[in-house]
């Protein structure tokens, strides 16, 4: 038989030894096929919405003279013959015969409804008529046929690779394929059918309950997922397929199961699902390190995750030290201040013990047994409740710098796969921990690198102090002198008691000379002084026009002295520049010094301070009239100690700490020099408000 819908065939065999040449389906209450062969389905067709009346008549309705629903309402066989449209188009003659099926209880399940194509019978008859003596033959060409069907059906039912079982309305055995046999672990196909019944196969006997209850209901039930126990009690899953048995009078005479064997793919399942579960919990672990390069936040959040999914019920997680000579107690969580608290916890010295053999082989290891563990160790573990500890080895590019340790109070066993889980978990801390370590040491090299590239800043301070002391003590030794003369002056006057209201215009100009000549000498200590001092870089909006002028205070002496001409121009309604005033004057005296030391006398040096072409920059053009850059020496200026000056006169760091001033300040530089004809720098920097 097979049933429409799942397309599983079940009884062939039985069926066809029952009946072999008639279209039998099983209808029920609501005139829906529920059960049909492939006599009938080949005949017929496979039913699209499942009705009797749709299938045979093509009918929207049921018939007015129904056979089913006479024998559902009478219990009684009905028959009638009718000229049906076959699925291959042909018109046939048809004997369809109805008869009720009863349960155990006298209750009418469904119907069976036989259809008899009965051409070859009108066509027999009229045979026989014709020529008596052709009976024998037509019998003897047709029992060849059955018996070539039965061998095939026989052939399917013992090489089929699920399991069929055949059994009477009582449970028995009356008969069994290989496949059978194999799957329930029996010698031969006796030692099964001597089981008895089918019941002692199930696991649970509330399965084979509510199974036979659906089938002895429904007449056929498909791919019921439970349990089967084999002869030697290994529990073995399964997909239960079944259908009733009839005979031609339609009496159920037994049951067809169709037994398959998924136990194998139910445990590729599991492992598929737990291998989903453990990707899921290193995704997991694998955000959680990554999400910070804060080493304590990284171990920490870590620990969560682990005691989150894992569910140990501590965490301990050591690093090695530089020396690698100990282990040091980063981080933990679970255990009780007592045990953690102990020296010997926090901090154990790389000798003999599982986390050390971790560290040597670079495998996880497992210990169960407290008593395992060398003193002190084990006297604290023992006292903590540790049962089952793991120590799982954390790794950066293979080498160890760390062991983690989960631990349990409860006893539990350590399967490879655990271990190889766990591994996993350590690899991934191991990188996230390389990773911090690999960022705070970056952090350090950065911190130091700033450190001494302030120290080269004000190296370069001093050395251009140095450069400008002659000059300076030049620029100060004339006001003082004046200072000093008008004040002898004046004791001479006072001395002679000459303070007289004659002379009172002369002591006031004396005076004001004084005063003025003190403040330009305070004025040009105040620049130095401001210049040289170390600080942080200071960032605020400024005027650059005053940070000119202030720096072309600090060499207009060596600019008279070598009668060089300053042309100073700045636009008007220029916007502030965002700076550290101190480093920006730094750059600007450097880049002014090298201009008048390119110069001997009668150059002209060129100030301009402009709003760039570039949108959100303002321009500083330094140029002067002096012997230029040659041009092999030109892309070498801004390296650090590169210089073209005689020896004694730089080391050239000059232009390279301007060049990471400006850089600082998210400004650029450009440089255009001739030989012989001069040169100029441009620099470029953010004004306020610029992006």
């Amino acid at each position: 038989m097979k049933t429409p819908d799942t397309g599983y065939e079940r009884g062939e065999f039985q069926t066809l030894i029952e009946s072999v040449t008639d279209c039998v389906i099983a209808i029920n209450r609501s005139f829906q096929i529920i059960s049909a062969n492939d006599l009938f389905i080949d005949k017929f067709g496979m039913p699209s919405e499942g009705y009797c009346f749709k299938l045979l008549k093509k009918r929207n309705e049921k018939c007015k003279n129904c056979l089913v629903e006479k024998s559902f309402r009478d219990g009684q066989k009905h028959w009638s013959q009718e000229n049906i449209v076959l699925k291959d188009g042909r018109m046939r003659p048809i004997l369809f015969q109805s008869t009720p099926v009863k349960d155990d209880q006298g209750r009418i399940v469904f119907a069976l409804e036989t259809a008899t194509d009965i051409t070859e019978k009108e066509n027999l008859r009229k045979a026989l008529r014709d020529v008596t003596g052709t009976l024998e033959k037509i019998v003897d060409e047709r029992l060849p046929g059955l018996q070539r069907s039965e061998e095939k059906y026989r052939t399917i039912f013992e090489r089929s690779l699920d399991a069929i079982l055949l059994i009477d309305p009582e449970g028995a055995f009356r008969e069994v394929n290989q496949a059978a046999v194999d799957i329930l672990g029996f010698e031969n196909k006796g030692k099964l059918m001597a089981l008895g019944s089918i019941q002692k196969i199930f696991d649970n006997p509330l399965d084979h309950r509510r199974f036979m209850q659906r089938l002895s209901g429904n007449g056929f039930v498909r791919e019921f997922e439970t349990c089967l126990r084999d002869k030697n009690g290994r529990k073995i899953n399964v997909l239960l397929t079944s259908n009733v048995i009839l005979d031609p009078k339609g009496r159920i005479t037994g049951h067809a199961f169709i037994i398959r064997d998924i136990t194998k793919r139910k445990r590729t399942q599991e492992q598929i699902k737990k291998r989903n579960n453990q990707l899921a919990i290193l995704n997991a672990v694998a955000n959680t390190v990554c999400s910070s390069l804060d080493q304590a936040e990284v171990l920490n959040r870590t620990i969560d995750k682990i005691l989150e999914i894992v569910e140990p019920d501590g965490v301990r997680i050591y690093l090695l030290d530089r020396e690698k000579s100990w282990l040091d107690l980063v981080a933990h969580k679970g255990l009780s201040e007592e045990f953690i608290t102990k020296p010997f916890i926090r901090k154990r010295k790389v000798n003999k013990g599982f986390p050390e053999l971790t560290l040597l082989t670079r495998q996880t290891q497992g210990a169960d047994n407290p008593k395992a563990f060398e003193e002190p160790y084990a006297d604290s573990i023992a006292r903590e409740g540790l049962q089952s500890n793991v120590y799982i080895p954390l790794l950066s590019k293979g080498e160890p710098i760390g062991v983690m340790c989960v631990s349990s109070h409860t006893h539990f066993q350590f399967s490879s796969e655990y271990f190889e889980f766990l591994t996993a978990v350590g690899s991934q801390i191991g990188l996230a921990i390389a990773n911090a370590t690999l960022y705070e040491q970056k952090n350090r090299a950065y911190k130091e690198l700033k450190a001494m590239q302030e120290q080269v800043i004000q190296s370069e301070k001093l050395a251009s102090l140095g450069k400008l002391s002659a000059s300076i003590a030049h620029e100060i030794s004339n006001p003082l002198a004046a200072v000093l003369t008008y004040a002898k002056l004046m004791l001479k006057l006072l001395a002679r008691n000459r303070f007289t209201a004659e002379r009172r215009d002369d002591i006031s100009r004396y005076l004001n000379t004084i005063h003025a000549e003190t403040t330009r000498c305070g004025e040009i200590v105040k620049n130095l002084l401001t210049f040289s001092r170390q600080s942080k870089m200071a960032v605020e909006a400024h005027h650059m026009e005053d940070i000119v002028d202030k720096t072309l205070s600090l060499i207009d002496h060596d600019l008279a002295l070598k009668e060089i001409h300053l042309v100073k121009e700045f636009e008007r309604e220029l916007p502030l520049v965002p700076c550290d005033s101190k480093q920006i004057q730094q750059v600007l005296l450097n880049l002014l010094s090298n201009a008048s030391e390119a110069m001997t006398h009668h150059g002209t040096l060129s100030v301009t301070v402009r709003k760039a072409e570039r949108k959100g920059f303002l321009e500083i053009l330094v140029s002067d009239t002096g012997r230029g850059i040659p041009e092999d020496d030109l892309k070498n200026i801004f390296e650090p100690f590169f210089t073209t000056k005689e020896e004694g006169k730089g080391v050239g760091l000059g232009l390279s700490v301007a060049y990471g001033i400006v850089t600082r300040h998210k400004g650029t530089f450009e440089v255009e020099s001739r030989p012989g004809k001069g040169t100029a720098f441009r620099v470029f920097l953010p004004v306020e408000g610029a992006s």
